[in-house]
């Protein structure tokens, strides 16, 4: 017993190690989760990069608490309050999170986070034009850092696909290169990042074939983005959605069961 637990012991520091040198996604987070030691000595200011982690791995609960001991500390701390905005945004409190968005934005118009986030609430309240003003002026930075590029380039993909909707055949398929492009590109910059492993898989799922649809391919990404986020709702019921397409009804069950546990009101769900 103790040579077969060896044996996996060795094989996981060979994976990640070798995912580390290939500029993949680590196995293991580098970082040591120190958050209640840092609250228990007061220093909360201090976990600010744990709390992104949590809110990266969709823990959104903890990392919410985080935060507010970090805004308790520190009340104009400009991440840890767009770090409360977004989950706000995640919970479908759009007026609670635009409201700390906007007051964010006036502090700090440099700062990309609570731009594509607002970008997302005009997404969700039909008012693509405005999405897209925003995401492609953000392109335009060149001191964007790459997961929040990638992020503007998924959001841009996702405003493609509304477009696509209203539009006739032809438009369609010129929409369509243009999402799959976008999300290739988000992929490309943040592989690390969970939501280009959602958008791919979802494109990979929804696209016809003759537009790059591919069940095994989406079934391989949304798998990719739970390991990265496992409390990720909408990539659990993606996942389903797959399955039940694939014809395995013990993991679409499974997965549709973990995605209405972690979040009942999920937009995805409404389409199983």
């Amino acid at each position: 017993m103790k040579r077969y637990l060896l044996v996996i012991f060795i094989l996981l520091a060979v994976y990640s190690f070798f995912s580390l040198s290939k500029g993949t996604c680590p196995l293991f987070s580098p970082k040591k989760d120190k958050i209640q030691e840092y609250l228990i000595k007061g220093n909360a200011a201090g976990v600010l990069g744990q709390a992104m982690d949590l809110l990266q791995r969709r823990q959104d609960n903890a990392a919410l608490l985080v935060f507010e001991k970090i805004l308790e500390a520190e009340p104009s701390n400009i991440p840890a309050s767009w770090g409360k905005a977004e989950i706000l945004r995640r919970s479908r409190k759009y007026a609670e999170s635009e409201k700390i968005l906007q007051e964010l934005i006036k502090k700090d118009p440099g700062y990309a986070p609570p731009l594509i986030s607002l970008a997302y609430l005009r997404y969700n309240d039909g008012q693509l034009q405005e999405a897209r003003k925003i995401l492609i002026s953000l392109l335009k930075n060149k001191l964007l850092d790459n997961e929040n590029r990638a992020l503007v380039y998924i959001l841009l993909g996702t405003v493609n696909s509304r477009y696509s909707v209203k539009g006739n055949f032809l438009s369609k398929i010129a929409y369509a290169s243009n999402i799959f492009r976008y999300f290739l590109k988000a992929n490309e910059l943040a592989p690390c990042l969970p939501e280009t492993h959602l958008a791919l898989g979802t494109f990979y799922m929804k696209a016809p074939g003759i537009l790059g649809g591919n069940l095994d391919k989406a079934i391989k990404e949304l798998q990719q983005c739970l390991i990265l986020a496992p409390d990720f709702a909408t990539a659990h019921a993606r996942l389903a959605q797959a399955y039940e397409e694939k014809g395995d009804p013990v993991r679409y069950e499974l997965h549709l069961e973990r995605a209405k546990a972690l979040d009942p009101q999920n937009e995805v769900l409404k389409e199983l």
